[in-house]
């Protein structure tokens, strides 16, 4: 597998974070000023602003696209999963996060809900395979640009869970394993089934992956979000960006950073034995892990989530370990926590 470059920034002023990110990692793109770019955001809160994609991100992106680049034909794409769970639409959650401000950047600003889902993905659930509906978006360059969050099912949510959003509404709890209704008691799953929920959604989102693939990644780590993620959280002013056309391997260094194991994710794993990108860095462009890494209070759940991993790892000899931190433990709760800088 051919390997792609990765940079890791340093930043904690707003209005020169995309820029130093951008700048680290243009030379390396395979961007064209002709091509019709989509940033994919994630949009998973109707009320939460740190788990959310940021607005002032987007807009200084499709600022540095335009400027940089002379790119032209630029949309911001999201369905918004939160919007279709509090009984929102994707359009009230653009509007409530400023992102109808993006049309006056010259941008569209593309509602995926409301295009044909007409492609069909089979996922593994508890009941057995069933196939979900997914939607396209013509572009030839998509960026995906997602805050690092940690998961209520998965130790994190990265740039892979971000492309749920083009999955119909009302199945995208399938591609975590399980109907929505089995998602809503996860604490009184037992052991062996909480397995099967994190091998089954490991293996359906590197499926996903595999049909729809970010051309770019962006983990904006301006602001993460720890503890009862990936809505309920508590937010961390953290100060690091991640950028890769490897989407595996940005979100595998945004696990380390965060301090968990990249084995510990199963999307990780599974997509990268699907053949979709690499799970380990060789060299990274800019500043050491070390420099950022900033260990997040895991969700709750964390004790289930390891689970699969030991599984896994007994099942299979072709393994490989990682030496990220196992998590970090806290005596207290907090509300908002800054990561080293």
């Amino acid at each position: 597998m051919k390997r792609k470059e990765i940079v890791l920034t340093k930043e904690t002023r707003k209005k020169e974070f995309v820029k130093r990110v951008m700048d680290a990692i243009s030379p390396h793109l395979t961007l064209k000023s002709f091509y019709k770019v989509a940033i994919k955001i994630n949009l998973s809160g109707p009320r939460e602003i740190y788990a959310n994609t940021n607005y002032e991100t987007v807009d200084s992106l499709i600022f540095y696209l335009k400027d940089h680049f002379g790119i032209s034909d630029i949309s911001v794409i999201e369905g918004s999963d939160g919007a279709y769970y509090y009984g929102k639409s994707t359009w009230d959650i653009f509007y409530k996060f400023k992102y109808k401000e993006v049309e006056l950047k010259g941008a569209k600003l593309i509602n995926l809900d409301e295009l044909p889902h007409e492609y069909n993905l089979e996922v593994a659930t508890f009941a057995g395979p069933r196939e979900v509906s997914y939607t396209g978006y013509e572009a030839d360059y998509m960026i995906s640009v997602v805050p690092p969050k940690t998961h209520n099912i998965f130790p994190i949510c990265g740039s892979i869970v971000n492309m749920l959003g083009f999955v119909t509404a009302e199945e995208r709890a399938f591609l975590f394993g399980a109907p929505i209704t089995e998602l809503k008691k996860l604490s009184a799953l037992k052991n062996e089934k909480f397995i099967q929920l994190l091998e089954n959604g490991g293996k359906n989102f590197a499926r996903l992956l595999k049909e729809i693939t970010p051309s770019l990644t962006i983990i904006d780590g301006l602001y993460g979000m720890e503890g009862k993620g990936p809505i309920r959280g508590s937010p961390v002013f953290h100060g690091f960006a991640v950028a890769s056309e490897d989407v595996v391997l940005a979100d595998s260094l945004t696990t380390y950073i965060m301090g968990f194991e990249v084995d510990q994710v199963p999307y990780i794993t599974f997509a990268y034995r699907m053949g979709v990108g690499n799970n380990r860095w060789h060299k990274i462009i800019g500043v050491d892990p070390s420099q950022v890494k900033f260990p997040y209070r895991p969700h709750p759940l964390f004790p289930k989530q390891k689970l699969w991993h030991e599984y896994y790892r007994q099942r299979t000899d072709k393994f490989s370990y990682g030496n990220a931190s196992r998590g970090h433990r806290y005596s207290k709760k907090e509300k908002f926590r800054k990561g080293k800088r």
